[in-house]
């Protein structure tokens, strides 16, 4: 099976640079406390136009690199929220076309169980039209809460144009998230975590980042 990771290598380097921003400002305000306020001035605005040269870096790079697209048979995780279309079945009729994408959701964490609960599901075509996701009482749900490890299958129906050329799923984060168990991150990482999230993509570069889509024609 072939998985496909939403993480790039910002995710990393974004944890780096804010471990060394957390340290720097912490040795400026040492500086400061000792009455070394010119040291200690410097020190934290170099730190401070570090970070921004950095964000401008980081929202290039995501304005910059192309969508991921994933194949029918693939499957992509978000982070630990992973999803994979197994099969496309068409139905067609005269005022549309009826797509059953016959999925699979899995949960790719250690410990924490999650669900799929605050994400929904639409088609896109080459046009931009949006086709949502229609209810199938007999579809088993998508958005059930999962072990670590454990995956579930579904069938997603959408009710489409019959003129669409392209096709795609795409996941969007409509919130809020269910989750339940986990181990919470180190003591000495908690203070960097506010961080990460402005060093990943930058105060913009979040919106730049492009979200990937599954192929469905």
């Amino acid at each position: 099976m072939v998985i496909i990771h939403s993480e790039s290598v910002l995710v990393g380097l974004a944890l780096i640079v804010s471990i060394a921003v957390v340290l720097l400002l912490l040795l400026s305000a040492a500086l400061a406390i000792g009455r070394n306020f010119g040291l200690a001035k410097r020190i934290a605005l170099t730190t401070l136009k570090g970070l921004v040269v950095w964000v401008v870096i980081a929202d290039l790079i995501s304005l910059l690199t192309p969508r991921t697209i994933v194949n029918v048979g693939e499957t992509y995780c978000m982070d630990i929220d992973c999803l994979g279309i197994d099969e496309v079945v068409t139905q067609a009729q005269t005022s549309n076309t009826t797509y059953k994408l016959n999925a699979h959701v899995f949960n790719d964490a250690n410990t924490i169980k999650i669900s799929f609960k605050g994400y929904s599901m639409v088609l896109m075509d080459e046009h931009g039209r949006r086709f949502p996701l229609v209810s199938d009482a007999s579809a088993p749900p998508y958005d059930s809460l999962l072990d670590p490890g454990q995956s579930a299958k579904t069938t997603l129906t959408f009710k489409v144009a019959p003129d669409v050329q392209h096709l795609f799923l795409n996941v969007e984060d409509t919130g809020p998230h269910e989750s339940a168990g986990g181990k919470k991150p180190p003591l000495w990482l908690q203070p960097v975590l506010p961080l990460v999230g402005l060093a990943i993509y930058g105060g913009g570069g979040e919106l730049m980042h492009k979200q990937a889509s599954l192929r469905v024609l």
